[in-house]
């Protein structure tokens, strides 16, 4: 009878966290263009890769042992173009010549531009954005796998590209949002179709000084391969640099 009792709790803890973790959000923009988000429960995760990762990156290490501790609401899918010209009226993007170019995913933005998205955004007083930390970013991702990729170690053509929109599969461009499966926590394209930009300066995890004109950028690409989509692959750039291949996501502050 005990051992029953607890497999109920313990089925009952689980049911309720995965929905606290796929409570749903949903603001509109002018135009009644509609920005979805999903909450994000606090917690506890190891940042980084393990040493024997295949082709991880050295500042991806030490492991690094990392609490979420106020819950948020993150975006379900990548800022698109259609919510990008809501808040901004123009279209940066490189890649807006096909019929549903709209819902892809913003990109050609700077990180210093998506700081004036969010506040022309913030200015609505429809909540409080901003981009995610580098943390919060890579908590998102793996929603609480602990494996290289978040569906997954193995990083076959086959299967990644089951997964998301990458080069060779991508066509060289990116697609609609949402059209590859989403991880454990219902969020989209957190591998592929564009990198992300983050609110975190460029440092390793060995606690040297950050730079605060090189930004932390996650997720990989249309343009890369299997190995760029690794939850714990990271990259930089300076706040004004622009790329076909990076645009962004963004949080909803939990009030």
């Amino acid at each position: 009878m005990k051992l029953m009792r607890r497999l109920i709790l313990f089925l009952f803890t689980i049911a309720a966290f995965q929905c606290f973790a796929q409570e749903k959000k949903v603001v509109f923009l002018p135009d009644s263009v509609a920005l979805s988000f999903t909450k994000i429960p606090t917690g506890t995760f190891m940042m980084g890769s393990p040493e024997k990762e295949e082709g991880r990156d050295k500042d991806e290490s030490p492991l690094t042992q990392v609490q979420i501790q106020k819950a948020f609401f993150m975006g379900t899918f990548e800022v698109t173009q259609k919510q990008w010209l809501a808040i901004m009226h123009y279209n940066p993007s490189t890649f807006k010549n096909h019929i549903d170019h709209l819902d892809c995913p913003i990109e050609t933005v700077s990180w210093q531009e998506c700081q004036i998205f969010i506040n022309k955004l913030n200015e609505l007083n429809i909540g409080t954005f901003r981009l995610p930390t580098e943390a919060e970013w890579e908590y998102a991702c793996r929603a609480g796998t602990t494996t290289a990729y978040y569906w997954g170690d193995e990083n076959k053509p086959w299967l990644v590209n089951k997964n998301a929109w990458i080069n060779s599969r991508s066509m060289a461009l990116t697609h609609p949002v949402g059209t590859k499966p989403p991880n454990p926590w219902g969020l989209y394209d957190m591998a592929g179709n564009v990198w992300e930009w983050t609110s975190t300066s460029y440092s390793n995890y060995e606690n040297t000084p950050e730079n605060e004109n090189l930004k932390v950028f996650r997720g990989g690409s249309w343009f890369d391969f299997e190995k760029s989509q690794r939850s714990a692959n990271r990259h930089k750039h300076e706040i004004h640099e622009k790329f076909s291949t990076i645009g962004f996501r963004i949080v909803l502050e939990d009030e």
